[in-house]
């Protein structure tokens, strides 16, 4: 049964884990800094009634103005202070779990995506995460239920002038729907576009020598400079799709006061609104939506994130190889026989009913043109591939029954193109023994033949 996908908000509150109980405590604080950042103007309303009625204590209500403005940036503080917690460890054990993740799974994942696409996953995707969980999660939060509760305090001083500061709310959310619709659309040409330029930038750096041997420059280098010029195309046309929602949305929080006043004028004229309250409803309707503007950019950042987190949740989600329970020891030689052996790129068959017996202690060299699969036979026998149709035995051991760490330990292969990490010599020569000894590494580097040129 095909497992089912969970959605983009549900499958980033798996990845924080534990740090969810973090970004819960981060949102409340961020809800409760808002609050606080409209008491001052409730203790203006109540200074209001004291100079018309005379009732009440002017100080005191300065006072709790004062606590409460102190009270916003302690609540501030500890909002921020959760949500950095709660995002950078999400963002270690995010990169950590697919780090090891994509160590598991077969060569054909690296085949089909470019190392632009896998960094900008690792890197950028997940950087972003860091950004939402940060920065947006209490933003939005406080931005949406600090209103809420503010509007049901406006209700018990007047239903109409409240209601009346709710209609630009319903018209900016709907142009927030619109700009998400949007930029919905635009994510996928977006992520596509990014990692295209990841891959032109590595191929240019790796291909610096040949670069400078033909005075080639960035922008010479066709790949590179047309894909700069695609993306900054890409930004121009979003700019211009979104400046109308953007500017219109900008409008609508600003508007407050556009339908307060004549509906409060109204009011005050038939006796129905007292002066102070018509006073309070102006003021409150050039500040009670102030907070809806953290959404502005909400629409565009929000796609990202989720665009992102299922671009993680599909390297996430790709099989690991087969790894079976049983062991060789390392220390006796085997023979190696490939019974039928079938294996395919996509759909097409690069090597097809392949029966051969490799003896133990015996040299044998794969020859033929290039292309003929001489490299993938190869690779299958660590099981950098899994084999189609068939089975490759070591030992009289299909490799699939061998636990993975077994089977490296098996099999020695020197690649096509050499890497090395950026460590010493000796770090690069014992990275397959954890437990190695320095007369090991030499006696290795000796066999290799590069112990006298070290």
């Amino acid at each position: 049964m095909e497992k089912k996908r969970k959605s983009g908000t549900a499958y980033l509150m798996q990845l924080a884990g534990k740090y969810k109980l973090h970004l819960f405590v981060s949102a409340l604080f961020g809800i409760a800094s808002a609050l606080c950042s409209f008491v001052p103007y409730v203790m203006v309303y109540r200074s209001i009634l004291v100079l018309l009625d005379g009732e009440g204590n002017a100080l005191r209500y300065g006072l709790i103005a004062a606590a409460a403005i102190a009270g916003k940036f302690l609540c501030s503080i500890v909002s921020g202070t959760f949500s950095h917690i709660g995002a950078f460890n999400t963002l270690y054990n995010v990169r950590t779990q697919i780090s090891r993740h994509i160590a598991k799974v077969n060569l054909g994942f690296f085949t089909d995506h470019a190392s632009g696409e896998i960094k900008k996953v690792i890197i950028e995707d997940v950087e972003r995460i860091e950004r939402f969980l940060a920065h947006q999660i209490p933003d939005v939060t406080s931005a949406i239920c600090a209103p809420v509760i503010v509007f049901i305090y406006l209700l018990t001083i007047n239903v109409p002038m409240a209601l009346c500061l709710l209609v630009p709310v319903v018209l900016g959310l709907i142009i927030q729907g619109v700009a998400m619709a949007i930029t919905g659309k635009q994510m996928p040409t977006y992520h596509r576009l990014l990692e295209k330029l990841n891959t032109a930038i590595m191929q240019f750096i790796n291909g610096m020598s040949v670069m400078k041997a033909y005075n080639m420059t960035a922008e010479s280098y066709r790949d590179y400079a047309d894909t700069v010029e695609e993306y900054n195309a890409f930004w121009k046309r979003c700019t211009k799709s979104q400046g109308y929602t953007y500017g219109l949305f900008v409008a609508l929080v600003e508007s407050g006061i556009l339908f307060a006043l004549p509906l409060g004028g109204l009011l005050y004229f038939r006796g129905a609104l007292p002066m102070q309250d018509y006073l309070y409803f102006m003021v409150m309707s050039m500040v009670f939506l102030s907070g809806l503007l953290n959404l502005m950019n909400f629409a565009m950042m929000f796609s990202q994130i989720m665009s992102g987190v299922g671009r993680i949740q599909t390297i996430m989600d790709l099989p690991c190889t087969t790894e079976g329970i049983q062991t060789l020891d390392r220390a006796q030689p085997y023979g190696v026989s490939f019974e039928d052996v079938t294996f395919r790129y996509d759909k097409s068959d690069v090597l097809k009913n392949i029966t051969l017996s490799l003896p133990a202690g015996s040299l044998t060299a794969f020859v033929g043109a290039s292309g003929a699969g001489k490299t993938t036979a190869a690779q299958l026998i660590p099981k950098f591939w899994e084999v189609a149709e068939g089975s490759i035995c070591i030992g009289g051991k299909n490799i699939l029954e061998l636990k993975n760490d077994n089977l490296m330990d098996l099999v020695s292969f020197v690649f096509q193109e050499t890497f090395t990490l950026h460590d010493s010599i000796y770090e690069n020569i014992a990275i397959g023994n954890k437990e190695a000894m320095p007369q090991q590494v030499e006696a290795a580097a000796k066999a290799a033949q590069i112990h006298d040129f070290i």
